[in-house]
């Protein structure tokens, strides 16, 4: 990584301090700021809403424009809530996260999935907050979490220490943070894995499979486990509740064929689950994510400009 200007360290230094201050505030304040901060995104117009348009486009054709234009206008809000709260969770006062989901019977599955002895793989879509997820996890078994580092290193930085908090253990997408990922498992612990993040390039890490009937980049590393160690995989999401105020998790068990000798077959059944936890809670997805993003199609793929 070049090393920083004096600029681009005064810059970072004064974000971090920013963003120290507003993870003090209530959690519940600091939710509502990153709604707000979604909402002004939402009417500034820009990079991501031109993506959550063409990602709800894809995947919801049979919705009218207006019905997705009022999806894009709530899934910005709601996407600035939570990661502002996963925010507060990394840099706020330390407290005991778990006391503020309502966890629906997911410790009880993941428990009965522990006692099986062969570890277990929570599978956490982007969407909702999965930072909770964390001190769920770790309330069942020790937990580790496979984590892309960001560009900036001082965000590198805050997510790392944050997550210690909850006592679970991150590690790289690297040669490294995957033996650490067999090593869990093979102690039969609890791993987490963001199964919709693009890989980098087809092949080893990531093959083609439907999601929303479109073809897209699907990691294979979920397959590859369950294949070696033969773990149970449990989809999960926390997700807010603007009745209560608070998160509530929602949770099920990968079919069997997340875990097929075929990559694509595997994959499938991997994009179906996550399919099913958007189709639940479509809002709250990161429709800002480059999801149908190929690597060597950038310049012609959907979110090119025309």
């Amino acid at each position: 990584m070049p090393a920083l200007s004096v600029a681009e360290i005064m810059r970072d230094r004064l974000l971090k301090t920013l963003l120290s201050l507003i993870a003090r505030l209530p959690f519940r304040w600091v939710g509502a700021l990153g709604a707000a901060a979604g909402h002004l995104i939402y009417r500034r117009g820009g990079r991501e809403v031109r993506i959550a348009r063409i990602n709800l486009a894809m995947c919801f054709p049979e919705m009218s424009e207006a019905e997705r234009e009022a999806l894009v206008r709530e899934n910005l809000s709601e996407t600035g809530r939570s990661l502002a709260q996963m925010l507060g969770i990394w840099a706020g006062p330390r407290r005991e996260w778990a006391d503020d989901v309502d966890d629906n019977g997911l410790m009880e599955a993941a428990r009965e999935m522990i006692a099986r002895g062969r570890g277990l793989i929570f599978a956490m879509p982007h969407l909702g907050n999965w930072e909770l997820l964390a001190y769920l996890a770790t309330r069942v078994a020790p937990a580790t979490a496979l984590y892309r580092p960001p560009r900036q290193a001082f965000m590198d930085e805050l997510m790392r220490q944050g997550r210690a908090r909850s006592g679970i253990e991150p590690v790289p997408t690297d040669r490294q943070g995957l033996k650490a990922l067999h090593a869990a498992l093979q102690r039969g612990e609890i791993v987490g894995i963001l199964p919709d993040q693009v890989p980098k390039a087809a092949g080893a890490s990531g093959t083609l499979a439907p999601f929303f009937g479109h073809p897209a980049l699907t990691m294979t590393l979920v397959n590859r486990l369950v294949r070696r160690h033969g773990c149970a995989v449990l989809f999960c999401c926390a997700v807010y509740d603007s009745n209560t105020h608070r998160y509530r998790a929602y949770h099920f068990e990968a079919d069997p064929a997340i875990g097929d000798e075929s990559s694509e077959v595997a994959a499938a059944a991997l994009n179906s689950a996550v399919e099913r936890c958007v189709r639940t809670f479509p809002a709250h997805y990161q429709w800002t994510y480059r999801r149908f993003e190929m690597p060597d199609q950038r310049r012609t793929g959907p979110y090119a400009r025309k």
